[in-house]
C-alpha cells in the first residue's frame, strides 16, 4: 500500500510589514521559496535548542 502524501496546512502569522517583506526578498535572493525557507528556519532553530539543551 503506498504512504498517503503529507496534508498541507496553513500556519498564520502576525509579523510586521518589514518583516514580511526582509523575509520574502531573503527566500528570492537565496533562490528559495518561502516554504522552503521556513522549513529550513525552524530545522536550525530545532538544531540550536536542542544543543543548547545538551550544553546544560
Amino acid at each position: 500500500m503506498p504512504n498517503d502524501p503529507e496534508k498541507l496546512a496553513n500556519l498564520n502569522l502576525k509579523i510586521t510589514e518589514d518583516e514580511r517583506w526582509d523575509f520574502k526578498e531573503f527566500c528570492v535572493r537565496n533562490r528559495m521559496s518561502q516554504v522552503d525557507g521556513f522549513r529550513l528556519a525552524f530545522s536550525l532553530m530545532k538544531k540550536h535548542f536542542e544543543s543548547q539543551s545538551e550544553e546544560s
